[in-house]
């Protein structure tokens, strides 16, 4: 069973990013008050999309009863809050420290890899992963989700001349940390043999999904259907929606009958 520190990280984790979703997604014009940076509406929604599908891997996570249950959301936890950090000293220039936003926001994400990278190596130890051949699905995800990441991460350059909306260098790099987070934990699900194991990044990559393709339909009029970027876009959400709630189907299913 997960101990006290497992459930205060998860609580910590996920008050943070229902804070940030919740101002991104409902009031994105005011979305600098939990944001260090303002930013426009569809992109303040899109960033809401990924805390929102963040903190719902971390609610369940703190009432979880297994470590097993929870493993893959704290590796999630740790590559997105991780690769944020980095993003963040990349871009110091960008940050008015000034602001109280700003110090939090690097407080929280130089505390919360370290303190999930612990939680990682100690769920790993007291209930490690039990293995199946992998999912072509999921690792389907996981590849397009880890190279469309590393593109944001490593070509900036490229990935905001062929994004399907406006976007700046920093949101680029902004945007790698959650999708190869996502892809990462893909890859750990697409491994993982136990329905229970993989039941909670499902849901939590299924409400990204559902929500990020909210956002752009309700800022549908700042897509470019000119290019084929703006329909790949749609098309890549919706499958990947489609994929994730057969696979949470399934495993609850496989559940109820063990």
């Amino acid at each position: 069973m997960p101990s006290l520190s497992f459930r205060a990280y998860f609580v910590l984790v996920g008050l943070f990013a229902i804070w940030v979703g919740a101002w991104g997604f409902l009031l994105p014009a005011q979305v600098d008050r939990a944001l260090p940076w303002t930013v426009p509406p569809l992109h303040a929604r899109f960033i809401a999309a990924f805390y929102l599908g963040g903190a719902l891997a971390m609610a369940p996570s703190a009432f979880a009863r297994r470590l097993a249950d929870v493993r893959i959301a704290i590796a999630l936890a740790v590559l997105w809050t991780g690769l944020l950090l980095l993003v963040s000293l990349l871009h110091l220039d960008a940050f008015d420290f000034a602001k109280p936003q700003v110090w939090f926001w690097m407080a929280a994400y130089a505390v919360y890899p370290l303190w999930g990278a612990w939680l990682y190596r100690r769920a790993l130890r007291d209930d490690p992963p039990v293995h199946r051949a992998p999912d072509p699905a999921l690792v389907a995800i996981a590849v397009a989700a880890l190279a469309f990441g590393a593109a944001l991460l490593l070509a900036p350059g490229p990935m905001v001349r062929a994004w399907p909306w406006a976007i700046s260098p920093l949101l680029a790099h902004i945007y790698a940390g959650p999708f190869l987070a996502f892809g990462a934990s893909a890859l750990l699900l697409a491994r993982e043999a136990r329905p229970e194991a993989r039941r909670i990044v499902l849901a939590s990559l299924l409400a990204f999904t559902l929500l990020a393709l909210l956002a752009s339909l309700l800022h549908l009029r700042l897509f470019h259907f000119d290019a084929p970027a703006a329909w790949l876009w749609f098309a890549a959400f919706m499958a990947t929606a489609a994929i994730v709630a057969i696979r949470l189907a399934q495993g609850r299913r496989g559940t109820a009958h063990a």
